[in-house]
């Protein structure tokens, strides 16, 4: 987490300039994995003003801000704040954010049907075929499937996608062996077979469903 003359300084800043009322903390500096290249994840909500985004460099550091309209309802892109902190609160309005977002993540997301799921696969080997070209449109496709696999990895099992870091330590809990397939294929120098291995292991129980 942030120091704590930090959090003061990053508090008075959103209430000052933002004009927050409240302000959560979220990632991997709520979590306390952060490291030197960490973001500052902050969700924070205001009466007026409405919504705004802010990306800049504070204090030596990046923050990433998403401000909120004090009656704006939560949906599946707040489930990244799972498990996040409140930095300050007007009355219980961040406790009773977080304890909205922890339903939605108890209750899992929006099953994708079968149907999709074998889009995914079919779109993820024309994808494959087409890195093999090994120009720079192959080179931009193969870097694409590679982002997309992390997250069907998820949505194939029902499960929510909370970014690469919280994705990794999840797989190697889950399978431990899927996640060293993912490690080979997301090293710069994979092979395309790695690569391969990859999708099959995204789709495996898909596969065994069908």
């Amino acid at each position: 987490m942030l120091n704590k003359d930090l959090l003061t300084k990053l508090s008075a800043e959103l209430q000052t300039t933002y004009d927050c009322h409240t302000a959560i903390l979220y990632g991997s500096r709520a979590r306390d994995d952060w490291d030197a290249a960490s973001d500052i994840d902050v969700m924070a909500f205001r009466d007026a003003g409405g919504p705004e985004r802010v990306a800049s460099q504070w204090n030596g550091l990046f923050l990433d801000l998403f401000v909120h309209a004090t009656n704006d309802e939560a949906d599946p892109s707040w489930i990244r704040i799972h498990a996040g902190r409140v930095l300050f609160q007007r009355g219980a309005f961040g406790d009773d954010v977080l304890t909205k977002v922890h339903a939605q993540y108890t209750a899992g997301p929006e099953q994708i049907p079968e149907a999709e799921i074998s889009i995914r696969m079919a779109w993820a080997a024309k994808m494959l075929r087409r890195a093999a070209k090994g120009d720079a449109e192959g080179d931009y496709r193969r870097h694409w499937l590679l982002f997309s696999l992390l997250e069907d990895y998820f949505a194939a099992r029902g499960r929510w996608y909370l970014g690469p870091k919280q994705a990794l330590r999840t797989m190697e809990d889950m399978n431990a062996k899927h996640c060293e397939v993912f490690k080979m294929a997301l090293k710069p120098e994979a092979s395309l077979a790695a690569i391969e291995q990859a999708i099959a292991a995204t789709f495996e129980l898909t596969e065994a469903r069908l």
